[in-house]
């Protein structure tokens, strides 16, 4: 016998979980382009390139998807 099960979220519990794992990925990148930059390897400089970008379109949804007033300080004016 098999049950199934039906999970409903509100769109509200999704914007939150979506809102933090974007700040996580935020921190996580911010701190990653840190330690790349002092690496100076070839794969380092690429890796800091893919990061850069990654990061800007974090930004972007992270933006979008939250209040400017739940924003890290270095984000309040965008």
């Amino acid at each position: 016998m098999s049950r199934q099960f039906k999970i409903s979220i509100d769109y509200e519990a999704v914007d939150n979980i979506v809102r933090d794992s974007l700040l996580e990925m935020y921190e996580e990148l911010k701190d990653s382009q840190e330690v790349n930059l002092a690496a100076g390897s070839e794969f380092a400089k690429e890796e800091y390139e893919y990061n850069k970008t990654l990061l800007e379109a974090t930004i972007i949804l992270l933006c979008h998807y939250t209040a400017q007033n739940d924003r890290p300080e270095e984000l309040m004016n965008l």
